[in-house]
C-alpha cells in the first residue's frame, strides 16, 4: 500500500510538470513603460529596448469573447521582432495558445505573428480594429506544434494585447 501511495504521489507531481500552462493578463500589470526585458509569472517575458519599448496602459473597457472586462492593455507600440516589442512564453506540444487583442488602429486590422521554438511562423492571427469602449477583443487560438518557447509580435504597426493563455 505504501508503494502505491508513493507511486500515485509521484505521478501527480510529475503530471504537473508535463504541461506549461499559464497566462498573462494585462489587467494584472502596473501601467508604465517597459524599456528592457521584463519577466512575469508563468514564464511570460515582455521583450523591449529603450528604442523599441512596450507600454502597459489603462484603456476603455474591452470585452473578452466570454464577456470578461479588460481595462489595461500591453501596447506593442509598432512592429516587432522576437528581441523587442514582443511577448514570449512556454508551451508544450498539443496545448492551446489563446490570445485576446486588437489592432491599435480604429481603421486597420493588423496581423499578430506567432513564432514557434524553431523561429518559424506558426500562424498569423488577425487582430481586428479597435472600436468603441465595450468592443469585443479579437481571439486567436493555436495548438502548439512542439514543446518550447513561443513568441508573439506585430507584423505591422501597433497591437494591443489583453490576454495570452496556454491551456491543456
Amino acid at each position: 500500500m505504501k508503494k502505491l501511495v508513493t507511486f500515485i504521489a509521484a505521478c501527480l507531481m510529475l503530471g504537473t510538470f508535463a504541461f506549461a500552462e499559464g497566462y498573462i493578463c494585462a489587467n494584472d500589470l502596473e501601467p508604465g513603460e517597459i524599456t528592457a526585458d521584463k519577466e512575469e509569472e508563468d514564464g511570460f517575458v515582455l521583450h523591449a529596448t529603450a528604442e523599441k519599448n512596450l507600454t502597459i496602459e489603462n484603456k476603455p473597457v474591452h470585452k473578452s469573447p466570454a464577456g470578461e472586462d479588460y481595462t489595461v492593455a500591453i501596447k506593442l507600440n509598432g512592429s516587432g521582432k522576437p528581441a523587442f516589442r514582443s511577448i514570449s512564453f512556454p508551451a508544450k506540444k498539443g496545448e492551446t495558445i489563446v490570445i485576446h487583442g486588437n489592432s491599435g488602429s480604429k481603421t486597420e486590422a493588423r496581423p499578430l505573428v506567432l513564432i514557434g521554438p524553431d523561429g518559424k511562423t506558426v500562424k498569423e492571427l488577425p487582430m481586428n480594429v479597435d472600436g468603441q469602449a465595450g468592443t469585443v477583443a479579437s481571439e486567436g487560438k493555436v495548438k502548439a506544434p512542439a514543446d518550447g518557447t513561443y513568441t508573439v509580435f506585430s507584423k505591422k504597426s501597433g497591437i494591443n494585447i489583453y490576454y495570452i493563455g496556454v491551456t491543456k
